[in-house]
Order: C-alpha cells, then sequence, then structure tokens
C-alpha cells in the first residue's frame, strides 16, 4: 500500500526534463514571434502614415476644386501620427485653411526614425513617390505633394 501511494505521488508531477523541454519551445516560439509582431507593428504604422498622406492629398484636391469655385475650405490636421512623423497641409502659409486665392496646396510629410524605410516601401506600394512622380528614387526622408490650382499633384522628395 505505502509503495502505490508513493509511486502515485510520484506520477502527479512533471519531471524537471520536461519542464525544461516546455521553456525551450516556448523560448524558439517567442524568438520566432517577437521579430514577426515588431515588424507588423511597423508595417500597420507605416501604412498608416501613408494613408493620411494619401487622404491630405485627395483632400487637397478637392479642396482646390472649392476653392476654384469660390468657396473657402479647411483641411484637417493630422496630429495622431507615430512619434517623430508630422503631416502639415499648407496653402498661402496657412495651415489647412484653402481659400479661393490659392494657387497651390503643399503637403508635406516628414519623420525619422525607424519608419524610414517603411513609409518608404509602403509609398512606393501605393505609387506616390519619387522626384515628379519618378519611379527611381523614393521618398526616403519624406515625402511632398503640390496641388496645383487645376488639381494637378506633383510629388517630391521630402
Amino acid at each position: 500500500m505505502l509503495v502505490k501511494k508513493a509511486q502515485a505521488s510520484a506520477e502527479a508531477g512533471f519531471t524537471l526534463i520536461e519542464l525544461m523541454i516546455v521553456i525551450a519551445i516556448i523560448g524558439i516560439l517567442a524568438a520566432i514571434a517577437i521579430p514577426q509582431y515588431e515588424q507588423y507593428i511597423a508595417t500597420s504604422k507605416a501604412t498608416t502614415i501613408t494613408q493620411d498622406f494619401h487622404q491630405a492629398v485627395t483632400q487637397a484636391t478637392a479642396a482646390m476644386a472649392a476653392a476654384q469655385a469660390g468657396q473657402s475650405t479647411t483641411v484637417p490636421t493630422y496630429s495622431n501620427l507615430p512619434t517623430g512623423w508630422s503631416l502639415t497641409v499648407t496653402s498661402n502659409g496657412k495651415n489647412g485653411a484653402i481659400d479661393p486665392t490659392s494657387t497651390a496646396v503643399s503637403i508635406t510629410l516628414t519623420g525619422t526614425g525607424s519608419l524610414v524605410a517603411p513609409v518608404a516601401s509602403a509609398l512606393s506600394n501605393m505609387n506616390m513617390q519619387g522626384i515628379n512622380g519618378s519611379s527611381t528614387q523614393l521618398c526616403t526622408t519624406g515625402c511632398k505633394a503640390t496641388v496645383d490650382n487645376n488639381g494637378g499633384v506633383l510629388y517630391a522628395n521630402g
């Protein structure tokens, strides 16, 4: 009876080797998952930045059309960008306000840090890159778009 009780208590737990194997497996999975997660976060932030830039260009184009019709319009400010990034829309020296006398609207995206390469890649994927729309040079230090009063958009390296 005493032997059976001792065997039952010995079989109830995990051995040190079993625990070490489980910890090793978790470590291997974490070594694979954590860099993939960090890359996913960087790609997600870069996509958000480029989508905001594209949205600002689209809104500036619509605002220029409204300005040509004699309406005063505004373009929203973009203040929820990641740290180190800014997106400004200016017309006649005014930030965000577009009046009927505007001849062009400038949208400037600038940023630094680890998101520069993912943002340049995302801009390239959206075909919004290069000096004068050239596909050979990416907007690596930011990007600038100028919307003229005819609705034309000219992209340049920031």
